[in-house]
């Protein structure tokens, strides 16, 4: 099978990279409760008010977020916030993340995939139920199926629970085209990741799908890639939109060998 693939990557020369959050799913629900557990502001998923303001506030600035350590960060912000609305949400945000200690964010990260991996395990059903797959999975799951083996998954979000959700909803990624959070912490930046993947299989045309701007923006220089923002998912208030139908058309255009961006 490895080398089956192999040979399909190099003789097409082309790749889609994908994000999972924000792309393929809606996990705002679900990080918001890993975070209050996380934080032990919460122990069960019933205790956790999805319509408070504080919750609010966590979606409309949920597109700030990077690796899973920002939203410590970002709960401080809206702590601080809702305290004294004088305080600028996103600059207090980003004041934070400049004055970071990295024993400090490391500490949330690791008690963040512990308080995950305990929800999976034991209330599967209702980690299930905080997380909803965006309405292009359903044109996304032929493509992937016809095109397996040139779809990658880039996204710092841990493998066992990306793996769950993508064998809930049939999407078949190739497991070893899944770049998780171990992987990505090797190069600490999509651009990097993708990057390796190009020169590793000799890629020569790639399109790369993120709702995040700051991860596509660091993806410019990359050389016959084509960068594309997934305007539904986590994005800025005033970017927000719906671009899926023409993101499908393109995709499949791709897939056939037309170079819809020349």
């Amino acid at each position: 099978m490895g080398e089956e693939v192999l040979t399909m990557k190099t003789t097409t020369n082309r790749a889609v990279f994908l994000d999972f959050d924000g792309v393929l799913f809606d996990t705002v629900r679900e990080v918001y409760a890993v975070t209050m557990m996380a934080l032990r502001r919460s122990v069960r998923i019933v205790d956790i008010d999805f319509g408070s303001e504080h919750f609010a506030k966590f979606c409309q600035f949920r597109y700030l977020i990077g690796p899973a350590w920002n939203y410590y960060f970002l709960m401080q912000s809206i702590d601080r916030e809702i305290v004294s609305f004088a305080v600028d949400l996103e600059g207090e945000y980003k004041k934070l993340l400049e004055e970071w200690k990295q024993e400090e964010h490391r500490s949330f990260e690791e008690s963040f995939f512990r308080a995950r991996k305990r929800i999976r395990e034991t209330d599967h059903d209702g980690w299930l139920s905080l997380v909803s797959p965006y309405g292009i999975i359903e044109g996304m799951r032929g493509l992937i199926s016809e095109f397996r083996g040139g779809f990658f998954l880039v996204t710092t979000r841990d493998r066992e629970s990306v793996m769950d959700l993508l064998n809930l909803h049939n999407l078949d990624i190739q497991e070893s085209n899944i770049i998780a959070k171990k992987e990505y912490a090797l190069h600490n930046s999509k651009a990097k990741v993708i990057q390796d993947l190009i020169n590793k299989h000799k890629i020569k045309e790639s399109l790369f799908i993120d709702d995040c701007e700051g991860h596509l923006v660091a993806c410019e220089a990359i050389e016959n890639l084509t960068i594309i923002q997934a305007v539904w998912g986590y994005v800025a208030p005033d970017k927000k939109g719906d671009n899926s139908a023409f993101l499908l058309k393109e995709l499949e255009s791709f897939i056939q060998g037309e170079n819809v961006w020349a």
